[in-house]
């Protein structure tokens, strides 16, 4: 199975004796975080990664 064409993480490659080409899942890459407003101020309190569900501080949002 070649490597899996899914930008949202990192790709782990770890062969196997019965499969050589062999990939699993690693780190997301957060590249689509929604953003988290405090309520009633609206301010920008937390980026949200909707993928692993990682709260990421409002000071780092992620490049996508």
């Amino acid at each position: 199975m070649p490597k899996p064409d899914d930008p949202r993480w990192e790709w782990i490659h770890v062969p196997d004796v019965s499969n050589w080409d062999q990939w699993i899942k690693g780190e997301c890459n957060h590249l689509a975080p929604a953003p988290v407003h405090a309520q009633p101020t609206g301010e920008l309190v937390a980026w949200l990664c909707p993928d692993c569900d990682t709260q990421l501080p409002a000071h780092e949002r992620p490049s996508a």
